[in-house]
């Protein structure tokens, strides 16, 4: 089993970031590798990804599945890949630190299934927390430059 986790402080409030963040076709956007994504259900949908390593490449559609949304702080979903080769299940946790600002989580496990599995998962295993760090990242960017996103008063 793959874990990783990042956490980012935002200097926002709590309900300004969930606004945001309850909305998962907003953070799907900024997945490292995304191509595009298909609502099936207002719980599922599937995610395109063009993944690169070096000189490997590979194109992966995932399926995510919201599980569990607790607000103003937690979002639980589950990710398949379409051979379920890899399946896996994360959270985002979303903490107030003050009025001002909160503390935004992402964890992540991930289960790599069969030969290619095993072969694939030391590489995996060393990019996912650098992947993850940039997806928080890349999520709080829009919230925290003005002019990017317009959160209701």
């Amino acid at each position: 089993m793959l874990k990783a986790d990042y956490s980012m402080d935002i200097n926002l409030p709590q309900s300004d970031v969930w606004r945001y963040l309850e909305d998962w076709s907003n953070w799907a956007k900024q997945v490292p590798g995304y191509q595009t994504h298909k609502n099936i259900s207002p719980t599922d949908s599937i995610w395109e990804l063009h993944g690169k390593a070096g000189s490997i490449t590979k194109d992966v559609k995932l399926y995510v599945k919201i599980i569990e949304i607790t607000s103003p702080s937690t979002v639980q979903f589950r990710v398949r890949d379409s051979e379920d080769r890899c399946l896996g299940s994360g959270c985002f946790e979303l903490s107030q630190l003050s009025s001002r600002s909160s503390t935004l989580t992402c964890l992540l496990e991930l289960e790599l299934k069969g030969l290619t599995g095993k072969i694939s998962a030391p590489l995996i295993g060393s990019l996912l927390p650098g992947l993850l760090e940039k997806f928080v990242q890349r999520i709080a960017k829009p919230l925290t430059e003005a002019d990017s996103v317009a959160l209701p008063l």
